[in-house]
């Protein structure tokens, strides 16, 4: 049975100075839930704001508002302040692993660090473990005295997915796992975090900006435009019956290779404006620069996140 109040995020906001009482708005009133066991697909464009709230959610960056709370505890502003029991639950694995493995560090070393710092196995069966955490993401246990120069970006992000899962954590935030990979070893990658979620029960943030990705791996997707969400639905019904035209311009750009994938598209939704600034963004719906349906009210008052369908919720007045 699915715990609803797993992950909650309470109009959540991140505001970043820029001088003369000037604000980039990266989250501008976040609210979202996440059961325990799914896997929520966080879809937007490069500046939507999803990373943003990937290191909110994990402390790394202190909300300028809003509550976010985990199996019902607030979990605070800081990942300093948190407890250290919170930390081991909520693990990411970030974009880049070149960039989040430490390249002067035996892989041994990194995977050990979690190990030690959690306390979850005795030094003398610390090696025995490693090994089992290789083996997890199908890596032979020689790769524990190789250094991440050395070896492939997917194996890197197999070292990183290792690490995250070796405190034994409840939930994972995937910010964007494969985009920096080739895509002969993405499918692996996506194979291995689904086998892993299966087995040891986890729940995923999988953030993204490939729409037919998430078709495959999420059991609810949201929309995040300008830091705000604009759409949440179940993937069927997000795929199937998609209501902001904002969704609707995302999913006429996948790419297809038969007609008969063509015609479970969208009709084309043309974006013709600009993007607003993030600092100066407009009174009514922020997305009106770009939409070929604006109306007079779209000007002056921004939609709400509004329950259209059981389920599924749109921020557009039409």
């Amino acid at each position: 049975m699915k715990d609803l109040d797993f992950i909650k995020i309470e109009n959540v906001k991140k505001y970043f100075p820029i001088g003369n009482d000037l604000f980039v708005k990266a989250l501008d009133g976040i609210d979202l839930e996440i059961n325990k066991g799914e896997t929520v697909g966080l879809v937007g464009e490069s500046g939507s704001g999803k990373s943003t709230l990937a290191y909110t959610l994990m402390g790394m960056y202190e909300p300028t508002d809003g509550k976010i709370s985990f199996k019902n505890e607030n979990i605070g502003l800081k990942a300093q302040k948190r407890d250290l029991s919170i930390k081991k639950e909520m693990q990411i694995v970030f974009q880049d692993p070149s960039g989040s493995l430490n390249p002067r560090r035996v892989i041994s070393n990194i995977l050990s660090r979690p190990l030690l710092l959690h306390k979850i196995v005795p030094k003398n069966e610390l090696k025995a473990k490693l090994i089992e955490l290789l083996d997890s993401v199908e890596l032979p246990q020689e790769y524990l005295y190789k250094y991440t120069p050395s070896i492939g970006g997917g194996e890197k992000q197999l070292i990183a997915i290792a690490r995250a899962i070796a405190a034994h954590p409840e939930f994972l935030i995937l910010d964007e796992p494969t985009s920096s990979l080739d895509v002969s070893v993405q499918g692996k990658i996506i194979n291995t975090l689904m086998k892993l979620k299966k087995e040891l029960n986890l729940t995923y943030l999988f953030i993204t900006h490939d729409m037919s990705l998430m078709r495959n791996v999420a059991d609810r997707i949201a929309i995040m435009y300008l830091g705000k969400i604009m759409e949440l639905a179940t993937t069927r019904e997000f795929f199937e019956n998609p209501l902001h035209p904002y969704t609707k311009m995302l999913l006429s750009s996948i790419p297809v290779v038969s007609a008969e994938e063509e015609k479970l598209l969208p009709k084309e939704i043309k974006s013709s404006g600009e993007i607003p600034s993030p600092v100066n963004l407009p009174e009514g719906c922020r997305f009106i620069t770009r939409c070929p349906y604006a109306k007079e009210i779209c000007e002056t008052k921004e939609p709400e996140l509004t329950e259209r369908e059981p389920g599924h919720w749109s921020r557009c007045y039409y």
